[in-house]
Order: structure tokens, then C-alpha cells, then sequence
């Protein structure tokens, strides 16, 4: 006999030796039934304890964002921190001061052969004239805008546009 025909007569041999009792059939179905009523009580039950478990780190990060804006506002409050603020953030001094701040680190390129001096020179510019030099300029060219961008035009290359370029007065 092959072995699963033996193993089938085996389980035949087992389910016809049970007895059912009506008892044992009422607690199969009363068991059942609770396991029925109880799991969507026990799924919701779950997912709210997830979701205040959620909830709760929510919290405790929002608390954590409080305490270092709590930390920085009592920053703000010493006069020494915003002094130091204004500093560096707005390159403010006190009268009496000289404050230097280094643009970039490197002034010249790598292959210049220029040297550089360790003494520190002054250099007086108005800004403002020059600001107002370049947006007059720029706005009374008579180039066209293509050639302005860098673009190509229709018109021969051998003709260009008069410069008009003026020096501000001093």
C-alpha cells in the first residue's frame, strides 16, 4: 500500500472514533461566536492604541520644537547675544571700532603671478553712482535687446551698434 492511501485510511479511522456531545458542540460554536463578536472590538482596539502611540510622538516632538524656540527666545533676551547677533549678521560695530571681513579667502588666481601685499589698503567708492551709472546706461542703448543678451540678429555682422558707454562725471 503507498503511503498516502495508508495515511488517508489512518485520518478516516480517527474522525469516525470521535464522539460528538452536544456539549462539546455548543462550546465549539460559543467560541466561535465570541472569537466573531470580539475581533472587530479587538482591530478597533488596536488601532487606537496605534494611533495614540502616534499621537503621542507627534506630541512629543511638537514639545521638543517648543523648548529650543523657548531656548532661542531667552537667547534673544541677553543684550550680549544680540550684540553678537548684529555682528555677524549685519556687520554692525560700536563707534571706535574697525571692523574688516575677508570676502575671499583667495584674491588672486592660482596661476597669477601678481603678488600680494600684507598691508591693508582703503579703497573709496560710491556705489551708488555706479549703480545709477549702469541702470542709465543700460536703459538708454541704442543697441537692440538681442545683441544685449549675447543672440544672434539679422543684420550683418560687419555692422555694430555705436557705443554708448559714458564715464559717470565725477
Amino acid at each position: 500500500m503507498s503511503t498516502v492511501k495508508r495515511w488517508a485510511e489512518d485520518l478516516a479511522a480517527w474522525a469516525s472514533s470521535l464522539r460528538f456531545s452536544g456539549f462539546t458542540v455548543l462550546v465549539v460554536v460559543l467560541v466561535v461566536a465570541g472569537a466573531a463578536i470580539v475581533s472587530p472590538s479587538l482591530s478597533t482596539y488596536v488601532q487606537q492604541r496605534r494611533e495614540i502611540s502616534e499621537l503621542r510622538e507627534s506630541v512629543r516632538q511638537k514639545q521638543e520644537a517648543v523648548d529650543e524656540i523657548d531656548a532661542e527666545r531667552a537667547k534673544w533676551k541677553d543684550p550680549v547675544y544680540v550684540r553678537a547677533q548684529a555682528r555677524d549678521r549685519l556687520f554692525y560695530v560700536l563707534p571706535g571700532e574697525t571692523q574688516l571681513n575677508v570676502i575671499d579667502d583667495t584674491a588672486l588666481p592660482v596661476e597669477s603671478d601678481e603678488e600680494t601685499s600684507p598691508e591693508l589698503s582703503e579703497i573709496r567708492s560710491n556705489w551708488v553712482e555706479g549703480l545709477a551709472a549702469s541702470f542709465l546706461v543700460a536703459g538708454t542703448t541704442d543697441a537692440p535687446p538681442e545683441k544685449l543678451d549675447g543672440g544672434e540678429t539679422g543684420a550683418d555682422p560687419e555692422q555694430t551698434a555705436p557705443d554708448t558707454t559714458e564715464e559717470p562725471a565725477p
